[in-house]
């Protein structure tokens, strides 16, 4: 009942204070003071409510990432062993240029904000000129039309197509490869849709298994031909690759 944060952190922080309430009432009194001007505000309200849900929610986590010095990057960590480092890191970097990008919003929503906690967060966060300059930075290298998707194959596009092009020419021509391939997934399941009449062959993706077909077992009328391997019969659908 009392869980409506729209962040992560804010989850935390809630639980935080049920389990050990504050004791300092200045900081109890400049609380109140922020509640007050947001029960009194209704702009301000939904403003914050509409700027709070453009933060990711893995945003904490990531920033406790950053925090830490990196090693030292070196031909060794750029192996293909350590491609999963590099995946990683790239999901990393969008969901803080995500973040990034939600700033100007909510500069916006509290400039005209007057409670001292309110104020103090604008004057921390929107005003302070090195987001900026990350986040230009960032633009050098991530497209600008990148955001966060917490869809396994929504992010796994994302982290492919997330450097622009021209930066690594590798990656250009891994970016054609995955394309490639996927178009043939595709194509693949529009020919056994055909094939073996299953109009209702479906081709999810997710992060451990990558694509697989799904069938719904009303479609199965006799035994899956040969071609399926790896077949898992679960509550009203089959699965396979």
């Amino acid at each position: 009942m009392l869980k409506t944060t729209k962040t992560t952190g804010g989850s935390r922080l809630l639980r935080a204070n049920l389990l050990q309430p504050l004791k300092d009432i200045q900081t109890i009194n400049t609380r109140l003071d922020c509640l007050d001007e947001l029960v009194s505000n209704e702009e301000l309200f939904f403003g914050l409510t509409q700027g709070l849900r453009k933060f990711p929610k893995e945003s904490d986590k990531v920033l406790c990432h950053f925090c830490f010095k990196p090693k030292k990057v070196t031909d060794e960590v750029l192996k293909p062993a350590n491609g999963r480092k590099s995946q990683l890191l790239i999901s990393d970097i969008i969901v803080l240029k995500t973040a990034l990008d939600a700033i100007p919003f909510l500069s916006k929503v509290l400039k005209g904000a007057n409670s001292f906690l309110l104020k103090n967060i604008y004057q921390t966060i929107c005003e302070n000129p090195k987001y900026e300059s990350m986040r230009k930075r960032i633009g050098e290298v991530i497209d600008e039309d990148v955001i966060h998707s917490r869809a396994p194959f929504v992010a796994c596009t994302q982290q492919c197509f997330a450097i622009k092009p021209g930066i690594d020419g590798l990656l250009d021509v891994a970016r054609r490869s995955f394309c490639d391939t996927s178009e043939a997934i595709h194509n693949l399941a529009t020919k056994y849709r055909e094939e073996f009449t299953l109009p209702n062959l479906k081709i999810p993706y997710n992060n451990r298994l990558g694509f697989y077909f799904i069938i719904p077992l009303r479609d199965i009328t006799e035994k899956l031909p040969n071609k399926f391997i790896q077949v898992c019969v679960c509550p009203f659908k089959n699965s396979a690759s």
